[in-house]
């Protein structure tokens, strides 16, 4: 009896790993197809496509849930009854970066370059002052985007502060896709953090080289780390208490640079919204407004609508 048992458990375990096996080589093969769609056809159209095959009653659990959390979310801060269709937002989402990296569709890279040009007018005002400049893009449309907007300014390359999540892209991908970009991990060892901040922190004081930081990742993602505890900033966000992720703060005054907030928005092609850069004296306090504002302004684009605890963490 006892080796039935143990025979029929391995032979179902085998099953369910052929089955993943099968899944994880298909789910590949429909990505390489939608490459080669978003490479000759319009992305505006592959969006809607893909839109009509995975509508929100043939998602999976996890996206269901994640949208009706953030159905929630926008009600009880925005006070607006306004459906939210996350399950579009994120289909969307991947779409866009299917097309910006491996499909290389000629649209929306046309659409972002136009970004790019918009916000290196700001960033040359402030270089020809001698200030540095820290880009600190929002969670808008795709933060992956966002990113291939700040790679397109001048100077050299962006390092960009991120979570051990955020960082999608190997190398080689963000090399095929053309990315001018290197990561810096706030979850990577004590050491490679010190040396990597350190080149790149001086470059960015030599005009060299730009930082990008997300200013609006909630603390949540990083209350794992040691320094959780000093990197929030107690503020009011949509007339409530609430904890935002302080080193845009730190770094800013670290570099004495100016801060260029931006996002990108839909509007049935992709484009930017650059607040007024904030000298690094004002950061403190004008980063909750930015955020507040920046999402009243587009509430329809934001990806982070789907996090519990967004800024209100209780202790």
């Amino acid at each position: 009896m006892n080796f039935f048992a143990v025979w029929a458990y391995l032979t179902w375990l085998n099953g369910v790993s052929h089955l993943i096996r099968q899944c994880a080589r298909g789910r590949r093969v429909a990505e390489a197809f939608v490459s080669v769609l978003l490479h000759h056809l319009n992305y505006r159209l592959v969006i809607w496509l893909v839109r009509r095959l995975y509508a929100l009653p043939f998602c999976g659990r996890r996206l269901k849930n994640r949208a009706k959390v953030a159905q929630a979310n926008k009600q009880a801060l925005l006070g607006d009854d306004g459906e939210l269709d996350y399950a579009a937002m994120a289909i969307r989402r991947q779409v866009l970066e299917m097309a910006a990296t491996r499909g290389r569709n000629k649209r929306l890279l046309a659409e972002l370059a136009r970004c790019s040009v918009q916000l290196n007018r700001v960033v040359e005002t402030a270089h020809r002052a001698g200030t540095p400049v820290i880009l600190a893009p929002l969670h808008m449309v795709s933060d992956v985007l966002a990113g291939i907007v700040g790679a397109g300014v001048s100077p050299g390359i962006t390092t960009v502060l991120v979570s051990s999540s955020a960082e999608i892209y190997e190398p080689a991908e963000r090399q095929k896709a053309g990315l001018n970009l290197d990561f810096c991990s706030i979850h990577s060892d004590s050491r490679d953090i010190a040396d990597s901040l350190m080149t790149a922190l001086t470059e960015a004081s030599e005009l060299k080289r730009k930082i990008m930081i997300f200013p609006d990742i909630t603390p949540d993602y990083t209350h794992q780390t040691n320094r959780a505890e000093t990197a929030k900033l107690p503020c009011r966000l949509f007339d409530r208490p609430a904890n935002l992720h302080s080193g845009i703060i730190r770094m800013a005054r670290v570099l004495s640079a100016q801060v260029v907030f931006y996002f990108l928005y839909d509007d049935g092609e992709i484009n930017i919204y650059i607040h007024p850069p904030v000298m690094a004296r004002d950061v403190r306090k004008q980063l909750p407004g930015m955020i507040e504002k920046s999402l009243r302004i587009r509430p329809g684009d934001w990806m982070l609508w789907h996090a519990h605890s967004l800024y209100f963490i209780n202790e």
